[in-house]
């Protein structure tokens, strides 16, 4: 445990860093503009945070989640979990509600929590791809990792378009069930669907993939 937490302490200074930053530039709106509307975005970086948790989680205690009886379903809850993560991008949609002489600001707001929430997303990919590769073929790994992407987008899509949430799994799962497999059985009706599913999907490949291949770049340095 401390030789993980002490591979990790350049990511917690960043996270840490960064979680200020988003707090700053959050509280120095509210104090600009007397408003708390900008407030959800705490929220949702809550719920963003929830996978890399998870994925902490399951390296702190590798030993006893070993066993795919545990590790299996703790996968599938941080499956569950992980489009709140990247959906913070979709939260660039509230620039509509800003006034022409703050919208600069809120664009800086909003990015900053985006590039968190991309920061996080990468981080628990990254982590959760080591795990399985433990018990996974490796040739099947990027496979896995797309995959993840696709439903991740689809997932975004639930949230922002039908405004299902991560625990409406548990609290309706009939009607989650009944709108995924309408989409599916009717997807040229619902091409918005699959529009936002691709489109997102792509993103979060570009930034996993994007930032996997910076630590790969040679240092020329003498």
């Amino acid at each position: 445990m401390n030789k993980l937490i002490y591979s990790k302490v350049e990511e917690f200074k960043i996270l840490f860093a960064g979680c200020m930053l988003c707090a700053i530039i959050l509280m120095v709106r509210i104090k600009i503009t007397h408003s708390f509307f900008f407030l959800f975005l705490v929220w949702n970086l809550f719920l963003a945070m929830i996978p890399y948790g998870i994925t902490l989680f399951l390296q702190v205690f590798k030993k006893e989640t070993h066993s795919l009886w545990i590790l299996l379903p703790t996968a599938c809850m941080w499956l569950l979990f992980l489009p709140n993560t990247p959906y913070l991008i979709s939260d660039l949609q509230h620039l509509k509600h800003s006034a022409q002489d703050i919208i600069w600001y809120d664009l800086l707001l909003l990015m900053s929590f985006v590039w968190y929430a991309l920061f996080l997303f990468y981080l628990t990919v990254r982590d959760m791809r080591m795990l399985i590769a433990t018990k996974v073929n490796s040739k099947y790994i990027n496979l896995i990792t797309i995959s993840i992407f696709i439903l991740c987008g689809f997932g975004i899509y639930l949230g922002r378009f039908l405004r299902w949430n991560s625990w409406d799994i548990i609290q309706d799962p009939l009607g989650l069930l009944y709108d995924i497999w309408q989409r599916v059985r009717h997807p040229f009706q619902n091409s918005q669907t699959w529009l936002v599913t691709i489109g997102y999907s792509a993103i979060t490949s570009l930034v996993f993939y994007g930032m996997n291949s910076i630590k790969k770049v040679p240092n020329n340095e003498n």
